[in-house]
């Protein structure tokens, strides 16, 4: 095996951005049936299967081609079928279409939006004509070349096919460039479709050299999913034989002899695909070696990332190198034991979470930054765009981003330092227009942190979280953020799967206080892990189940199964509430005890297991093959039920997934499936998002080994046999609980299992429970007072209503025996109740009184009175509405004659603050109140609590 300084080493080269050219060799001790490149099989998940309906497709969307480890390229083939839009215009390879539409440059692994796909940039479709008998402006599809699964190879780094018209092609690549053979038998022209990638088109230019045999040009257009990130690629070929006649076409216009065309405007409203490239055909018989330069800044980049990466280099050299970096990237993991189904199913897995993100700067360090001026990036290093697509990060925060910390903990920092390069050049955590919801390039930089990737600018990263998410909410990229900064909710009316929202900016709001923790920020930490409890605002405890939160109460109504019923009011994103429910992963004790305990939660968590793979469409079942679900095996570890961890697992690796085209239950979303897959079989997974903590299930080898490139080896061994652990050593020392913390995945370590046949006592005990983070369950949560002029610093009710600061009492002056909120503008100062603590001074009392108010009220809620001695007491609270007069019970302590509003004006009217005050038993001494747990319609705000 190469040593440590070595592999360091090697990824300062330019050439593979993070592999060593020399592969790892298997310990003799541990010869696997099926070698991890060997038993790569492309093919898997590029099968849609018809029968299901899940909502996202039941298909991996992966396909066959060549690539290396998170390079910028990716040539491949791409498919057509007629009839079925949803199968043969799907954005890469499709098992059961019989045509291929040619061989792009990029791709998209396992993408959805079916339509809308992006990449497959600067299509070329091998012809066997001297002639093109139509434009393809007219008519591409009479190009589209048949073929059979019978005549494709596809490797790690190689793809070839003989079509059926009797040209041969393969394809190789290196980090930036294509490299691509046509074996002629007859008539021999290639078709330059330069204007047809997979999303739309808005110009394109393509130039022809016949003295130095090159092509190049541009194309511009919308990136995947069409949500309105466009982009430019260049690209630059040169070709080893030269051309016997070529042309042009321009829409209507085709012309031989043409060595240029080009159609370009500012208008993003089109669709010019397919409407400009260009023709070459060469002599009968040839076979042509093609070398295509990949950029995104200019022409003059892509040839040069073709001539320092390719020079000199044929096609068999081109393709053993990309053969030798699959296999350091491979060897990463190595797993002894397995069947061969099993080690293809993994390797498989691990080959696709290794296709993304990909190297973005050209060999010269120059890349276009996201505010669209070139940027270098520091030797060494390499700046990752792509990091999630149009998803911000949604898929990939939740298993591919902690693999790749494992694994390549240089790509890792390198993935940080770029997301900090983004927020430098744009302020915002979020790269252009967002598909999915919350700033989870947050939650993968903390992560990754935590995992041991701090190689970036972290107090910049910091910084600009602490700066950007907070109120006034003009900087955020979170979609109603003022509204979720202001009361901690997100409600119902605003659609827009508005509860998964509130859960997934929750999560956002956990990493930010990890990293500043980390950092040494204490008051940060401190109010981020107030606001990571958030999801308790949407958490009804009269269903006992994460709910739609309307401003007159909880939407009880609302059935969990549905996704969106197509009025508007879809509330979980790609998901049912039943599969969101379990979506707290930092503080899962919180949510089981307000589900009703350990038993009360673990038959809710059967009743979603009975079906792992169900979809969102009228579910009870799980979504497995979806990314709000991926957490949810783990859940039982905090149940103190490793055991139906252990064996969920192995049903959903014997039932939803094998080595068949379907054999990928969903959309991999560029490899966040595949890196979960990997995780289920390593026996570890990194469940609390926004740390490196790994929550144990038992591996599925009888041996793995993690070999990082340039870190620590990790080593997982077992002894016995079955599914369940029986007994764990970390490094040597015995542990029950079902989990290790963030350094064992920094430092690396052993994991040394004894397995069983049956479930034993194992991390069942109430102390071996993964941590849950509780801190700032108690803290105030909403921000209901402002500044006159800046009602855009609260909200009360949310309709962007507050109450003005200039006429209440100063921060901290004391009131009709209470004490106002010491708070700054802009930061929480009152308790919407879920169930918070609130300390008193020890003393003996009459009655204990709240100060506060009700929105859309009035509003009931029961407290609960702790007395020193152990014992307790519930007691009911009413609110009056602020804009109405005091309920039975309440006495108004103050009034105001206006109230602010977000858009900086204020409102004439008379609006309040009452008392509430209920008898308590003076013969003991009160400790602490506990807040409603939720009130009865309306929102409930209060503000002090005392005991007199």
């Amino acid at each position: 095996m190469i040593s440590f300084p070595s592999r360091r080493a090697w990824l300062a080269g330019i050439l593979a951005p993070v592999l060593s050219t020399v592969a790892l060799a298997a310990p003799a001790t541990a010869a696997p049936a099926l070698a991890p490149f060997d038993a790569v099989n492309q093919f898997i998940g590029t099968e849609l299967d018809t029968t299901q309906n899940k909502s996202n497709d039941a298909y991996g969307n992966t396909f066959p081609g060549a690539a290396v480890p998170f390079g910028m390229v990716q040539p491949s083939p791409t498919t057509y079928k007629p009839g079925n839009a949803g199968v043969g215009e799907k954005g890469g390879y499709e098992y059961t279409a019989s045509l291929i539409r040619g061989f792009g440059m990029t791709r998209h692994s396992g993408t959805g939006c079916t339509g809308r796909f992006g990449g497959y940039e600067f299509p070329t479709i091998p012809y066997a004509g001297d002639s093109l008998p139509v434009n393809p402006a007219t008519d591409v599809k009479g190009y589209y070349l048949s073929f059979s699964h019978a005549n494709e190879v596809a490797q790690p780094g190689y793809y070839k096919v003989a079509l059926d018209n009797g040209v041969t092609t393969e394809l190789t690549a290196t980090t930036r460039t294509a490299v691509s053979r046509y074996a002629f038998a007859g008539a021999a022209t290639l078709l330059l479709d330069v204007s047809g990638q997979n999303n739309r088109s808005f110009g394109s230019e393509i130039t022809i050299d016949p003295a130095s045999r090159t092509v190049s040009g541009w194309m511009y257009g919308t990136d995947v999913c069409d949500v309105g990130n466009l982009y430019k690629a260049y690209f630059s070929t040169t070709y080893d034989q030269p051309f016997s006649s070529y042309g042009t076409w321009n829409d209507a216009e085709m012309v031989t002899g043409s060595t240029h065309a080009v159609k370009s405007g500012t208008d993003t409203g089109v669709d010019f695909r397919h409407d400009t490239g260009g023709w070459l055909t060469f002599a009968p018989g040839t076979t042509v070696t093609a070398k295509t330069g990949l950029s995104y800044v200019s022409v003059a980049g892509a040839a040069a990332n073709r001539d320092r990466e390719t020079g000199g280099k044929g096609f068999t050299d081109v393709r053993k190198q990309a053969k030798r970096s699959w296999q350091e990237a491979l060897g990463t993991v190595t797993a002894a034991g397995g069947d061969d189904a099993q080690r293809t199913s993994f390797y498989t897995a691990l080959y696709h979470a290794f296709l993304h993100p990909n190297v973005r700067e050209d060999v010269t360090g120059e890349y276009l930054g996201y505010d669209d001026e070139v940027h270098t990036v520091a030797r060494g290093r390499h700046f990752y765009r792509d990091i999630n697509f149009a998803g911000s990060g949604w898929d990939m925060y939740r298993s591919q981003a902690q693999l790749i910390a494992l694994t390549f903990p240089r790509v890792a920092d390198d993935i940080n330092q770029s997301i900090v390069a983004l927020v430098q050049q744009t302020g915002r955590w979020a790269p252009g227009a967002a598909r999915m919801q919350g700033d989870n390039l947050q939650v993968i930089l903390a992560t990754l942190d935590d995992m041991g990737a701090t190689g970036y600018d972290r107090a910049a990263a910091l910084a600009s979280m602490v700066a950007t998410q907070q109120l006034p909410a003009t900087t955020t990229t979170r979609s109603d953020g003022y509204q979720y900064f202001a009361t901690g909710m997100i409600e119902n009316r605003k659609g827009d799967f508005a509860t998964s929202r509130v859960l997934e900016y929750s999560v956002d709001d956990f990493a930010i206080a990890e990293l500043a923790g980390r950092l040494g920020f204490v008051k940060e930490r401190d109010f981020f892990m107030g606001r990571a409890q958030n999801w308790m605002n949407v958490f009804d405890p009269v269903t006992a189940h994460l709910r739609p939160r309307e401003r007159t109460g909880f939407d009880r109504s609302f059935d969990l199964r549905t996704r969106d019923d197509g009025s508007g009011r879809g509330q979980f994103n790609q998901s049912t509430g039943y599969q969101y429910g379990w979506m707290v992963p930092h503080n899962l004790a919180t949510l089981i005890a307000k589900r009703g305990g350990v038993a009360a939660a673990t038959a809710q968590l059967d009743t979603l297991m009975a079906q792992l793979d169900a979809g969102a469409y009228t579910q009870t079942g799980n979504y497995l093959s979806n990314q709000p679900a991926f957490t949810t095996p783990w859940v039982y570890n905090w149940l103190r039920a490793p055991a139906r961890t252990a064996d969920t697992l192995r049903r959903v690796v014997s039932e939803m997934y094998d080595t068949t085209p379907s054999g990928l239950p969903g959309n991999d979303d560029q490899g966040s499936l595949s890196a979960w897959y990997v995780f289920a079989q390593l026996g570890v997974y990194p469940a609390i998002y926004g740390t490196g903590d790994l929550v144990i299930s038992g591996p599925m080898f009888s041996k793995i080994t993690i070999n990082p490139v340039g870190g620590r080896p990790l080593k997982i061994t077992t002894s016995g046999a079955g599914r369940y652990v029986s007994s764990l050593k970390v490094n040597g020392v015995r542990q029950t609980a079902s989990w290790v913390d963030a350094s064992f995945a920094r430092c690396g370590g052993t994991l040394a299992f004894t397995m069983s046949d049956t479930p034993g006592t194992w991390g069942t005990a109430a102390a071996d429970v993964p941590p849950s983070y509780t801190a700032g369950a108690d803290a105030r949560n909403s921000v209901g007072t402002t500044p006159d002029g800046q009602g855009n610093l609260g909200s009360l009710d949310l309709s962007d209503w507050s109450l003005p600061r200039s006429a209440l009492p100063a921060p901290g002056t004391a009131i009709a025996g209470f004490t106002w909120p010491s708070a700054a503008p802009g930061t929480p100062d009152n308790w919407i109740p879920h169930g918070q603590r609130v300390d008193l001074p020890d003393a003996a009392a009459t009655s204990v009184s709240f100060l506060g108010l009700a929105t859309n009220g009035p509003a009931t809620g029961v407290a609960t009175v702790q007395y020193t001695d152990g014992s307790s007491q519930q007691v009911n609270v009413t609110f009056g509405d602020w804009a109405a007069g005091a309920v039975g019970g309440n006495v108004e302590v103050l009034s105001v004659p206006a109230r602010n509003n977000a858009n900086g004006t204020s409102a004439a009217g008379t609006f309040r603050v009452f008392a509430a005050s209920v008898a308590v038993d003076a013969a003991r001494t009160v400790d602490a109140v506990l807040l409603p747990e939720g009130t009865d319609k309306g929102i409930m705000h209060v503000f002090d609590v005392a005991a007199s």
